[in-house]
């Protein structure tokens, strides 16, 4: 029996996207490495469109995700939120004290690059502190951990004289159990996009510790260009950014990531990234009709 024909327009390129199928599945990519990840990108992304295509078409809503409070993300959101929600402390007098967990560098200043993060509740640099002992279950066995590395940071602030003033900065500080301090320093570079972490691949090299006789090549880190005072970088040859092209990149990522004000504009943005359904269901779900 002759398949029926399409009576549609979808359903015509139904039978055309089975038939593309078919010959992908019989084409051959061949050997090469960069032709290969591009085709797995290509096919990646249109699997993600026909995905969202066979979702719209279900008439029964589907969560964005399922809330698993044992999923380390989850606590790594709550950990963040909770460090937000703790008093700051001047960095330049930061007292020595037992355990491992994460922090948040804040600027208060006058510098004209950091303008934007003066009066809001927007980190400069957030981190962690790992445990002495990966197994610590208390804090005296974690080590003061993240007191040293909040100490070690002013130290190197302080270098900077020419630019920065350790009195502009404060910094809140949260200590928490062993195992969490990871997913909830990833949580808060995704949530700031800090300029001085590594990831966010602009101004980072305040965790620098200087460079080795065997590497002595590697270049200026962005933070020694933009804040020159430690020793050690004054003696490497070459940055790795231009001066002025670390201050552009800076004032385009504030452009494109503003700064969070007040307490309040964090938590509605942490609401929202624990929200499961879009209240617009017609946006969302085109398909569904009453």
């Amino acid at each position: 029996m002759a398949a029926k024909a399409p009576t549609t327009e979808f359903e015509q390129l139904l039978v055309e996207l089975r038939s593309l199928t078919q010959r992908l599945t019989e084409s051959e990519v061949g050997e090469n490495v960069r032709t290969i990840k591009k085709a797995r990108s290509a096919l990646d992304d249109i699997t993600d469109k026909l995905t969202g295509i066979s979702t719209a078409l279900d008439p029964i809503r589907r969560p964005t995700s399922i809330f698993d409070p044992t999923d380390p993300s989850t606590a790594g959101r709550i950990v963040a939120l909770t460090l937000v929600a703790q008093d700051r402390h001047p960095l330049s007098a930061v007292p020595s004290f037992y355990g491992a967990g994460v922090y948040a560098i804040y600027y208060k200043g006058e510098y004209e690059p950091y303008k934007f993060l003066s009066g809001s509740e927007h980190p400069i640099y957030v981190g962690k502190a790992d445990p002495d002992i990966s197994a610590a279950k208390d804090v005296v066995s974690q080590g003061p951990k993240v007191s040293l590395r909040l100490q070690e940071h002013a130290k190197n602030i302080r270098k900077a004289v020419s630019t920065l003033n350790i009195n502009d900065f404060e910094c809140r500080f949260l200590i928490v159990q062993t195992g969490f301090q990871k997913s909830a320093e990833d949580y808060l570079i995704k949530l700031f996009k800090p300029i001085w972490n590594s990831e966010t691949k602009i101004c980072f090299g305040l965790g620098k510790h200087g460079d080795s006789s065997t590497t002595r090549a590697n270049k200026r880190s962005p933070w020694d260009t933009l804040h020159p005072g430690r020793e050690w970088a004054a003696s490497i040859e070459e940055d790795q950014r231009p001066h002025d092209l670390i201050l552009d990149q800076i004032a385009n990522h504030f452009v494109k990531n503003p700064p969070y004000i007040n307490a309040v504009d964090i938590y509605d943005s942490f609401m929202a990234d624990m929200r499961q359904l879009n209240p617009d269901v017609d946006e969302i779900y085109p398909a569904v009709k009453d």
